[in-house]
């Protein structure tokens, strides 16, 4: 099929304008030209392209609750603890007790004791039941499920010390003065 020059303005007529408003620039703009179909632009209207900007979704923050804050206590030396008990030779008679006082098991994997010179101790894989207590020896030894072992030496001062017992996110649990 052939077209005749007056065929050629016709598609040139018709496909310029959709051509330039489709692109208004590169290689689509100027095909028809590339092609050597001329026609007088005069009379084309210009219609804008503009790009509605789209706002960037922001990422919302997904709030995960802590954990609920349970009750494990540091038992004083009148029930269980003995800060004064060890010595150089035998650091293990110095301990503190922990009491899980909540109606649920507490893990304690991650939770941190602390004294007031910051001596730290960071429980491995560890869970307390209800109404259980573990203790905490100073010295070196072999884990067990109501004895652990710091394995420092002594840690707690004879005349005074304070004990922090601190859950895994960083919240103190509780606090002992002696």
């Amino acid at each position: 099929m052939r077209f005749s020059a007056a065929g050629w303005r016709r598609v040139a007529y018709l496909l310029i304008p959709l051509l330039l408003v489709s692109s208004l620039q590169g290689f689509w703009g100027l095909l028809p030209l590339a092609l050597g179909v001329t026609a007088s632009l005069d009379h084309l209207m210009y219609v804008p392209i503009v790009a509605r900007p789209r706002p960037t979704p922001t990422p919302t923050a997904t709030v995960t609750p802590l954990p609920p804050l349970l009750d494990v206590r540091i038992e004083g030396e009148d029930t269980c603890s003995s800060f004064r008990g060890g010595t150089r030779q035998d650091p293990n008679g110095e301990y503190v007790c922990f009491r899980n006082c909540d109606s649920q098991p507490a893990d304690m994997t991650g939770w941190l004791v602390e004294d007031a010179r910051q001596h730290r101790y960071s429980f491995l894989s560890f869970v307390l039941g209800s109404g259980e207590v573990v203790r905490l020896h100073s010295g070196p030894g072999a884990d067990t499920a109501t004895d652990l072992y710091w394995g420092i030496g002594l840690v707690w001062n004879n005349d005074h010390d304070t004990v922090f017992l601190y859950d895994a996110v960083g919240r103190l649990v509780s606090r002992y003065v002696y």
